[in-house]
C-alpha cells in the first residue's frame, strides 16, 4: 500500500515512533486493516468488517476540528511507515478527563512496543498540551497483549464489568483502566 506522497508532519516525537496527522489517502490502508476480523474483534468490533467508504467517512469525522477529540496517525520513524492511529475523545476541558483508543493495524508492527509508545506519547500530549488530569480506556478480557501493554504505560484498573463482552462462545469482563497526572505517570 503505497505511502502518502506528502511528508509526513511531526507533532510529537518518540524515540520510535512519531504522531503525526491522518490524511484522506490513508484510506485504503485503514480500510485493508479494518476489514480484518482478527483485528476488528480485539478492538471490541467483534464480526464486524469496515469499507473505504467508512474509512473515508471515519478520517473525515475524526481530523476535522474539534474540541472533544484529536486523532493522530502512529508512524515508525524508520522510513515512515504508518502502523496504526491513536485518539483522545470525549474530552472534556473542564473537568480535565478524557477517553484514550488505539489501534496497531500493521501487524507487523504488534508485540514491538510500538504501541505502547504511542500511548505514552499520546497521555503525555493529553496531559501537558490539553492540561488533563485523567485519561481512561476501556480493554476487553480476551486482550491480554493489550492489557499487558497499558500496565507498562502507567495505566491501572480502576474497575470491570464482568462477564460484559461475549466473544467465540465466552463471556469476558470488559476492563476499565486509567491514568491520572502524577500517578503512574511515565515521563515524556
Amino acid at each position: 500500500m503505497p505511502e502518502p506522497s506528502r511528508p509526513r508532519p511531526i507533532v510529537i516525537a518518540g524515540e520510535r515512533v512519531f504522531l503525526s496527522h491522518v490524511f484522506a489517502e490513508d484510506a485504503p490502508l485503514l480500510a485493508q486493516w479494518f476489514a480484518d476480523l482478527e483485528f476488528t474483534a480485539l478492538l471490541g468490533q467483534q464480526g464486524r468488517s469496515f469499507t473505504l467508504e467508512q474509512e473515508q467517512q471515519w478520517i473525515r469525522d475524526n481530523t476535522a476540528a474539534k474540541d472533544d477529540r484529536c486523532t493522530f496517525a502512529i508512524v515508525l520513524r524508520d522510513g515512515e511507515r504508518l502502523i496504526g492511529t491513536c485518539s483522545l475523545f470525549d474530552i472534556n476541558l473542564l473537568h480535565g478527563i478524557a477517553e484514550l483508543g488505539i489501534a496497531i493495524g500493521d501487524k507487523t508492527a504488534w508485540g514491538q512496543g510500538y504501541g505502547r509508545e504511542a500511548v505514552r506519547l499520546l497521555t503525555t500530549y493529553g496531559f501537558r498540551y490539553l492540561n488533563l488530569h485523567n485519561i481512561r480506556l476501556w480493554v476487553h478480557g480476551f486482550n491480554e497483549r493489550a492489557y499487558r501493554a497499558y500496565v507498562q504505560a502507567g495505566f491501572r484498573e480502576a474497575g470491570r464489568l464482568s462477564g460484559a463482552t461475549l466473544f467465540d462462545g465466552r463471556r469476558y469482563d470488559r476492563i476499565l483502566m486509567e491514568l491520572v497526572r502524577g500517578e503512574g505517570e511515565i515521563a515524556g
